[in-house]
């Protein structure tokens, strides 16, 4: 509480983990304090931003990614290599009947959805349905935070079977853009106390 903030007290807020923590008795230079009177508070992570982020970076097969698109539908969009979107159910549709061709070439060569390897073979992802080379979920990501859009790109590694990729764009700018709505939201309520707050961690 507020109400408890003598001068020198200080909020640290750990931007990874979503958490806050003031030192209620942290004290000044001149008069340093004992440090350990805290209070914490962790936001909650939703669902949905969970199950964004355990599908970032991760190898998926055709039939575990498909599944993944028509679990979370409702928050994704698909996008072509045009930028024109894509219904999610129709991106997945396009993600399972993915098929692999092997052919003869000497030349490396990188496309949205072509790898290509110069030993001797080169296999290239195919699909009859339109293929989204990008998708974007939306969610609130943490409980009292605003609704916010994450960018995906989507690799295919071809071999005897496609490994599908989902990667989050710079995950690390959204996440600092998160804490600092945190510290925004922390600094509105310590507003007209004696809180300061800080974008870290302390450590007594």
């Amino acid at each position: 509480s507020k109400d408890l903030a003598d001068e020198g007290t200080r909020c640290f807020i750990d931007a990874d983990n979503m958490r806050a923590v003031s030192v209620l008795n942290l004290g000044t230079i001149d008069e340093p304090g004992h440090a350990d009177n805290t209070a914490t508070l962790k936001l909650k992570k939703t669902a949905p931003f969970s199950a964004l982020l355990s599908v970032n970076s991760e190898r998926n097969s055709q039939k575990s990614l498909a599944e993944w698109i028509e679990d979370w539908a409702d928050y994704l969009v698909g996008f072509d290599a045009n930028g024109d979107a894509i219904q999610a159910t129709k991106a997945a549709a396009a993600v399972r009947k993915i098929t692999i061709e092997a052919n003869q070439t000497a030349d490396f060569e990188d496309n949205d959805f072509s790898g290509k390897r110069s030993l001797m073979e080169s296999v290239e992802a195919k699909t009859k349905d339109i293929m989204p080379v990008a998708f974007e979920f939306k969610c609130v990501p943490f409980e009292g935070l605003k609704e916010r859009s994450f960018k995906l790109r989507l690799s295919i590694i071809t071999g005897d079977r496609p490994v599908l990729v989902l990667r989050i764009i710079q995950l690390e700018a959204v996440q600092e853009e998160m804490a600092n709505e945190f510290r925004d939201l922390l600094v509105e309520k310590f507003k007209d106390s004696k809180v300061e707050t800080f974008i870290g961690t302390f450590t007594a």
